[in-house]
């Protein structure tokens, strides 16, 4: 009798490793700015810098920049900070072909940037407010080993209900399915649904926080495995992480290096485990591959600049040590 299950995504012979949907964002930095001029006047600041932001750009390059095959699904304007993500996903070598034009104005943020670091932000999501499910390119998908939606809570025309019936599907397919969310107001509503419908979810501790009323990790952790997550993880900065496939519980430190910017730090953790995933790894050397991969990125001033391939992180490997985890008591 014929094998009727799906195929595991790791065996899946298709065109891309990753497909990152998501939300799409360009970053302008203005330094320094620490107070609002009073209407009518004009305070200057010494200088700015535009960058590529956004969950699924960040994760979609990193990913890329590792060695995996990558498209990105979500939406920009058609104006001129549309085209600079387009060119850069290109530059990249991330398939954009899943990335639709819409009449908004692409995902936006000016953060202001003080002496000390503390930065103040306005954003409007753009364009990434009116993507939906119609907008999303299934033969992409389906081409993909894994589906990684990046963002979820900061696309209110997709997430929720919508989301988890994609995800299900993605599963009934033999797709390997994955999401980051990004706190915001009501988030538990957004994600809860999606739960029994992941295979790797790797939030962050804060964002934990709001998603399951719970404050200890492990607490955490055992929440989103009674949910229905086959691999759950929590993100918890210098102080390491936690990761369980519910057999096994994983405790890492981090690779001590100095830091010059933390912004993108969960999305290359997430491209470096996706990237363990697609090859088969256990969740142990997917989670240190993962944090060797965020190593790099605070290194570097930008999300995404300080990412190489996967044959220099595993020197890097090999020549440094983790610290020792700082993490709660595991859950059983």
């Amino acid at each position: 009798m014929k094998d009727k299950r799906p195929v595991p995504a790791t065996e899946k012979k298709t065109k891309y490793d990753l497909a990152c949907l998501g939300i799409a964002v360009v970053d302008v930095f203005g330094k320094p700015i620490d107070k609002f001029p009073e209407k009518g006047t004009t305070v200057y600041f010494d200088g700015m810098e535009i960058h590529t932001g956004g969950c699924a750009l960040n994760t979609g390059i990193d990913a890329a920049k590792i060695g995996m095959d990558v498209a990105v699904l979500g939406a920009v304007g058609n104006d001129f900070f549309g085209n600079v993500l387009m060119d850069t996903l290109r530059d990249n070598g991330v398939d954009t072909k899943g990335v639709v034009r819409k009449p908004q104005s692409t995902g936006f943020s000016f953060v202001m940037v003080p002496p000390d670091g503390s930065r103040r932000i306005y954003h409007t999501r753009g364009a990434n407010s009116s993507y939906c499910l119609a907008d999303v390119e299934m033969d992409i998908v389906r081409d993909s080993k894994i589906l990684h939606v990046a963002g979820a809570s900061l696309l209110p025309a997709i997430d929720g209900k919508p989301t988890a019936d994609l995800l299900k599907k993605c599963q009934s397919e033999g797709i390997l399915t994955s999401m980051d969310p990004v706190y915001q107001e009501g988030i538990s509503e957004c994600i809860l649904p999606c739960l029994e419908h992941l295979d790797i979810f790797l939030p962050n501790n804060d964002e934990s926080k709001h998603i399951t009323g719970l404050k200890i990790p492990s607490e955490q952790l055992r929440f989103y495995l009674d949910h229905g997550v086959k691999i759950a993880g929590i993100k918890m900065g210098e102080k390491g992480v936690l990761v369980s496939d519910g057999t096994e519980v994983i405790k890492l430190g981090i690779y001590s290096v100095e830091s010059a910017d933390t912004c993108g730090a969960g999305d290359a953790f997430i491209s470096g485990f996706l990237f363990g995933k697609t090859r088969g790894w256990n969740i142990e050397d997917c989670a240190k591959f993962a944090t060797a991969v965020a190593a790099f990125c605070v290194q570097s001033v930008g999300t995404t600049t300080g990412i190489p391939k996967s044959e220099k992180i595993r020197i890097f490997m090999n020549d440094n040590k983790l610290t020792q985890p700082d993490c709660p008591i595991p859950v059983s």
